[in-house]
């Protein structure tokens, strides 16, 4: 009873603040997606969705690992000016410049000759454009969180953003001049622009210039270490935004621009389930790290224990209340949406087994598992197209979301496994309540954690 109160009250003290902070920001996503779904045509609303999801996609992708680098080897407990951190903003920074101006300079052709394209593209250079901006936001969000400060982190992108979106999306569409799907879409991608530059500010406030100088205070061996783990970081992130968004994308090419607009809706309502996961990634992996950082085995699996347990709590109860009021949210979108119900139902299942398993993933990149996950999921994903391929001509939008499921079940799965037997931390739900059913913690957890005992914060 001690350690459940002793649960509840970290939740509230630390955790209340980002779990609110992403409950508000799916929230709001919903209503953005609500409010063009109101003042756009299917077809067109189709194509907002479509040209989002690749803007995403790519974003993930052209951040290229540095979000996770950061998160890895920042040392919070130094000062902002201290060597090691200005070297790694320093790369950081130049790895960002590749991936954005890599996006910058292909959206250029494709506005260019974009009436030369098929009408389903015209606009791909809007979604290269946003993605770049998606890719910086991205990086900023996760060095402010090190940093603690969660409400630079969050409100900027997902309160100040999707809130203005929905006002000037409304607004548009009230006045008669939203320009279809695209119109919708460069609105997002200028008020993403703008919250980004804000943040951009806030972050050269602090962090200084120092960092673009910095790069020959670190020993070549650790920008070696540096650029290999980025690479396997990178290779990650392409796997992660293609099961984020494949299937998005997939729908409105083969399927149509209408059956996209629903699958995108059905799984932005089951990533609610998520959020208690969304708030561990906020504030728990800086928390988990340090501990890594300081070889505390035991405190790490404490923690882990207790984060996994608290989200997959969470996320089961929001589960069966969702099933209850799933048809009406779907009605609200779009009334031919609700003959999909069951694929919904599907994809809240997939969204409940991520919780069970907490941080799993985030708990492989910072543990030094980068290389294990990118080659246990490139075999997953070549499977996972074939199974999505013949799961789809079978069963249409349902048989495509249960390839989805089986894709997180297993690569979930196999992170438990490598950090079980490389770490000897079980970060699934059950690791909390094991103690209580069996009498003891789980064996031998002694083994070193990474980053323990190292120089430069290598964190090998």
């Amino acid at each position: 009873m001690k350690a459940l109160l002793e649960l509840a009250w970290i939740g509230a003290g630390r955790f209340l603040p980002a779990f609110s902070s992403r409950f508000s920001s799916t929230l709001l996503s919903f209503f953005v997606l609500l409010v063009a779904s109101h003042f756009l045509p299917t077809q067109e609303y189709g194509l907002y969705v479509f040209l989002f999801s690749i803007g995403s996609a790519l974003g993930l992708i052209a951040v290229l690992g540095q979000q996770i680098l950061v998160v890895k080897h920042y040392r919070r407990t130094e000062p902002t000016g201290h060597p090691l951190n200005q070297a790694l903003v320093g790369v950081n920074a130049r790895w960002l410049a590749l991936g954005c101006l890599s996006l910058l300079a292909a959206a250029l052709p494709l506005r260019l000759f974009a009436e030369r394209l098929p009408p389903t593209y015209h606009y791909l250079w809007l979604a290269l454009v946003f993605a770049a901006i998606f890719a910086l936001s991205e990086y900023l969000q996760n060095y402010f969180r090190i940093h603690g400060r969660i409400n630079m982190s969050l409100v900027p992108r997902e309160i100040v953003w999707r809130g203005s979106s929905i006002l000037l999306i409304g607004g548009a569409g009230l006045a008669g001049v939203l320009s279809g799907g695209a119109g919708a879409m460069a609105i997002v991608t200028g008020l993403l622009a703008a919250t980004t530059l804000y943040q951009g500010a806030a972050f050269l406030r602090g962090e200084g210039l120092g960092w673009l100088r910095a790069g020959h205070q670190i020993s070549a061996e650790t920008h070696a270490d540096w650029r290999r783990e980025s690479g396997y970081f990178i290779a990650n992130n392409v796997l992660n935004s293609a099961s984020a968004y494949l299937e998005t994308i997939l729908i409105g090419v083969l399927l149509g621009l209408d059956q996209a607009g629903f699958y995108f809706v059905a799984l932005r309502i089951a990533m609610l389930l998520t959020l208690p996961v969304a708030a561990i990634d906020t504030v728990g992996i800086p928390m988990i790290a340090a501990r890594f950082q300081n070889s505390d085995t035991e405190g790490a699996q404490l923690l882990i224990g207790r984060l996994s347990f608290a989200s997959f709590c969470i996320s089961l109860a929001g589960a069966l209340a969702l099933a209850v009021v799933a048809p009406f949210i779907l009605h609200l979108f779009n009334p031919d949406f609700v003959r999909h119900a069951d694929v919904l139902s599907a994809l809240c299942v997939l969204a409940v087994s991520q919780a069970f398993f907490g941080p799993g993933s985030w708990l492989l990149m910072i543990g030094g598992g980068e290389r294990f996950f990118l080659f246990a999921r490139a075999i997953m994903f070549v499977l996972y197209l074939g199974l999505l391929y013949a799961l789809a001509r079978i069963g249409g939008l349902m048989g495509i979301a249960i390839a989805g499921l089986l894709l997180s079940t297993a690569s979930n799965l196999a992170a438990w496994y490598w950090i079980k037997q490389k770490w000897r931390i079980d970060n699934m739900a059950t690791a909390f309540v094991r103690p209580f059913l069996f009498g003891g913690a789980p064996e031998d957890t002694s083994a070193a954690l990474p980053g323990g005992g190292t120089s430069e914060g290598a964190g090998r």
